[in-house]
């Protein structure tokens, strides 16, 4: 194939989590800020084997489509297979997983070394974007038999609270109102460091260090680990939006037992009734996975009634894959037909509630953080698209405002709303 002359803008290509996605925004910053030209980043995801393996498609797809261009692989599949990695001649250089949004990774031509003790790589452009993401935790110390994650995170590592301060305050000095507290297992926050302080009592802490942040998102987090402190913030403090996801995976004791879970159902339902009876538009989310090893038919009615009893509208659900290197994977499995009907239960029961809870809002002024006329989130976390609006409204000056809209009607999975 003949060589283009004409130089490609550096890309990303982002496989996995969601905290794989903001990790690959910063990537890409670091690429344009230094005017990288020619050069592929491929960041990668090892939650499953066909994860790996389409991470393995993605380079040879990547290099297929831009010969001429380096290819750079990271991430979690990278980390946790390295030598399979290696071995791919598309392969240029293979950044560490622990490091991968330093800038010296991508202007140098060598392997990045192991440093785990760098603070988290801090994202200054954020063109184009509404709400800031702030990851102040990386890794796990935990072993969830199903997980292959903490050995391509690394040890759990936590921001020291000053540092996730003046990363706030200068967050709020560009103008946002909305922060997303990010990382890999963030309840367990502050184990690492002098004192160990805990998620709640550093959140405390920072909201009164910051009284103009307006709005706090808090990404998925551990029943196990929600604490009195964090309990008490969920219940009476509005400027933490009213959702919370959960690390569930299951809703039976059982298999939470052999998941190597730290919580149990009943745990799950006293954090419930908690919130509500204090908060009562605090909407709930939920990490499934359906068809856990040894998982019967009871197990699996435990889960249905449990995402009934606490109504969580918005279930990531994985249905479960043998991950090699895990000790679920050497377990009893269930039938793929089985797993596949159970998924479809599930889906079925979480489709109904969410068009409850939809349908609810129906007539109700809501407060958002407008992001686009397609498409923003009310406060609980559900998708709002404007019908229509004022030919005063400008969604460029209005990008990143708090505005108050009225629900007008429901499509699949959205609010359709008017500008009020």
């Amino acid at each position: 194939m003949a060589k283009n002359n004409k130089q490609i803008n550096s890309r990303v290509i982002n496989l996995g989590c969601r905290l794989n996605f903001f990790e690959s925004g910063m990537i890409q910053e670091v690429l344009d800020k230094h005017k990288i030209k020619e050069t592929i980043v491929i960041n990668t995801c090892a939650v499953t084997n066909n994860a790996v393996k389409k991470s393995v498609y993605e380079i040879r797809k990547a290099k297929k489509m831009f010969p001429e261009s380096k290819i750079i692989v990271t991430g979690c599949a990278s980390q946790v297979e390295k030598e399979k990695f290696r071995k791919l001649e598309d392969v240029d250089c293979i950044v560490d997983n622990k490091i991968k949004t330093e800038a010296s990774n991508y202007v140098n031509d060598k392997f990045a070394l192991e440093n785990p003790n760098r603070l988290p790589y801090k994202i200054s452009n954020y063109q184009n974007r509404t709400r800031a993401f702030l990851q102040i935790q990386q890794g796990c110390d935990h072993r969830c038999t199903f997980c292959i994650i903490p050995y391509g995170r690394g040890s759990a590592f936590s921001l020291p609270v000053g540092e996730i301060s003046r990363r706030i305050g200068d967050l709020i000095l560009r103008g946002f109102k909305e922060i997303t507290l990010t990382g890999v297992d963030l309840t367990s926050y502050g184990n690492d460091l002098p004192g160990k302080p805990k998620l709640g009592n550093v959140i405390k802490r920072l909201l009164l260090l910051h009284p103009k942040l307006a709005r706090l998102r808090l990404s998925s987090i551990d029943p196990a680990e929600i604490d009195g402190e964090l309990l008490e913030l969920f219940q009476y403090e509005k400027k933490i939006l009213p959702y919370i996801h959960l690390s569930l995976q299951s809703g039976d004791n059982m298999i939470l037992k052999r998941m190597k879970r730290r919580h149990t159902r009943e745990v799950v339902l006293s954090i419930f009734d908690k919130i509500k009876k204090q908060r009562d538009e605090v909407k709930f989310g939920a990490d499934i996975i359906v068809g856990f090893p040894t998982e019967t038919d009871e197990h699996f009615n435990n889960t249905l009634e449990l995402v009934k009893s606490c109504e969580i509208s918005n279930l990531h659900m994985f249905t479960f894959s043998p991950k090699s290197g895990t000790p679920a994977a050497k377990m009893p499995q269930v039938k793929k037909q089985i797993k596949d009907a159970r998924y479809k239960d599930l889906l079925a029961i979480s489709s109904k509630i969410k068009k409850k809870l939809l349908h609810d809002k129906i007539g109700q002024t809501q407060s958002i953080l407008f992001e686009s006329e397609k498409q923003s989130y009310t406060d609980d976390y559900f998708k709002v698209r404007i019908r229509k609006a004022d030919s005063c409204f400008s969604s460029i000056s209005k990008s990143g405002e708090i505005i108050k809209v009225l629900v007008n009607s429901v499509v699949e999975d959205q609010l359709i709303v008017d500008v009020v």
